[in-house]
């Protein structure tokens, strides 16, 4: 196939492009990294003859949606509704967000919850709302799982979260491509939240944490269905010695 990815420069899209490429599809990437944050906002910068598009591209992060709503509007709403509308009859696959189950907290998780009605104008769109991604390959070196392994964390959060390791959301991903009936909005987890606060004891407790969840967990019943099952768990990723960054960008819950 010949798939548009949006985001293909990305923490998840670098990684999704690799193991599109590794199945033999054809992958053409937009990516807001491209130094021109309105070739996604430019139909006539998208190319014809799409069999299918994975939308990854647009802002995430709570604290920054704060500071910035009109930048997350632009980026996750407006410029996905232009894509829906260049591509009417080809099948997305769009990232949405955990975040969207509460999206009077702040901008960002707004702006998911808005894109995912967008979506259902639309008869081929499929969103996932992924929890809190994480491997030994992220970018940021300001996460949690990056302090805890230099010891320089501060402190932890009462903050429950389903973590779900990269390699497990593109697991996820290219069975999803392989089910082409399946539509609507799909969490993308374990099913099996951790408390933040259990993976460093010793630490004083944040309790002033605004615009953030309390607590993500997956329903885990339609991936399931697909026979989806997760490979990753923080513990064995930890007991390993493997204390690699977790990202939190379609959480969008930065802990630090």
């Amino acid at each position: 196939m010949h798939i548009l990815l949006t985001g293909h420069l990305g923490f998840i899209g670098t990684a999704l492009s690799n193991r599109l490429v590794s199945m033999k599809h054809q992958v053409t990437g937009i990516d807001l990294k491209n130094g021109k944050e309105q070739d996604l906002l430019n139909i006539a910068q998208w190319p014809e003859n799409i069999d299918l598009v994975i939308h990854l591209a647009g802002k995430s992060g709570v604290r920054e949606s704060l500071t910035d709503p009109s930048g997350y509007w632009m980026n996750n709403i407006e410029a996905s509704r232009r894509l829906f509308e260049a591509y009417p009859d080809t099948r997305i696959i769009y990232a949405s967000s955990s975040s969207a189950y509460e999206p009077d907290l702040n901008p960002y998780a707004a702006s998911k919850y808005v894109l995912e009605e967008l979506a259902e104008r639309y008869p081929n769109t499929l969103g996932l709302r992924l929890h809190t991604v994480y491997s030994d390959t992220c970018p940021r070196e300001n996460m949690f799982f990056n302090k805890l392994r230099n010891n320089t964390l501060s402190y932890v959060t009462r903050h429950h979260r389903d973590f779900i390791h990269l390699q497990d959301v593109l697991d996820a991903v290219e069975l999803l491509i392989n089910n082409h009936y399946i539509k609507g909005t799909i969490d993308i987890g374990t099913g099996n939240p951790v408390r933040i606060r259990d993976l460093a004891p010793n630490l004083p407790v944040r309790l002033n944490t605004p615009g953030e969840r309390e607590f993500t967990c997956a329903n885990t019943e339609k991936m399931s269905a697909l026979g989806f099952k997760p490979k990753y768990s923080v513990e064995k990723f930890l007991t390993n010695g493997n204390k690699g960054n977790i990202i939190n960008l379609f959480d969008g819950e930065t802990i630090t």
